[in-house]
């Protein structure tokens, strides 16, 4: 019963740390989840437990953020003709040691490939169906479908500061509008997500993270959205 009062309405803000960018313990304040970097793609193991400790202490929900470990793309470089089976070892591997963690993300180059790939993905599918964990993924792709197959939450993730394609697809880096650079527009695009999904990102690794979540997060409030996870 809310006595006639309109209901809450309320969205996750997270943040990509742990890459080895400045502002990770400044976002704590700011956003109600954080995707940890295992440290693989970035970051160092040492950084993770930092964070997930620090997390914990502030209340901050913490999931664990698994990348292919290819540091010198950070984790985002595309293989046509497929991922050495080292590289899927490791995701494996990474997601196996997500007990402490509340849900598993998958990062960059590995969040697109299994989006879209029903096949050489299976041993990450697995590793992720052992583990038990809500997945952080995009609505519509294969994190879905694959997701309600194997019995796993999804966390329903938009972008805030990433262009979409006319198919709701992310565009890809490199390419024009790919990453939104204005806040009016970031802020705008953050509202007209907010209805459709249970979690905003913004990117850790920007030069301006900190006030592009700050930025958003209060248009949200500005707009009656309460922001938790």
């Amino acid at each position: 019963m809310n006595n006639g009062l309109p209901t809450m309405k309320w969205i996750d803000l997270n943040a990509d740390i742990g890459e080895g960018f400045e502002c990770d313990f400044e976002l704590l304040d700011v956003v109600s989840s954080v995707n940890i970097c295992s440290g693989f793609h970035a970051g160092s193991p040492k950084l993770c437990q930092e964070l997930l400790t620090e997390a914990r202490t502030r209340g901050i929900r913490a999931g664990l953020h698994v990348g292919f470990p290819d540091p010198g793309s950070m984790g985002r470089r595309q293989l046509a003709e497929g991922y050495p089976e080292t590289w899927i070892s490791s995701v494996a591997v990474q997601i196996m040691s997500a007990g402490g963690f509340a849900y598993i993300k998958p990062h960059g180059a590995l969040y697109h490939w299994l989006a879209i790939d029903t096949v050489s993905t299976r041993t990450v599918w697995d590793a992720l169906e052992e583990m038990e964990k809500p997945l952080m993924g995009m609505e519509g792709t294969e994190h879905e479908f694959q997701a309600r197959r194997r019995g796993l939450r999804l966390i329903r993730e938009g972008f805030a500061e990433r262009g979409y394609d006319q198919f709701g697809g992310l565009l890809p880096r490199g390419t024009v509008g790919a990453e939104l650079t204005d806040l009016a527009e970031i802020k705008s695009q953050a509202l007209r997500l907010a209805p459709a999904v249970d979690s905003i990102c913004i990117h850790g690794d920007r030069p301006d993270a900190l006030n592009v979540a700050r930025a958003v997060r209060t248009a949200l409030e500005g707009s009656g959205i309460g922001v938790a996870a």
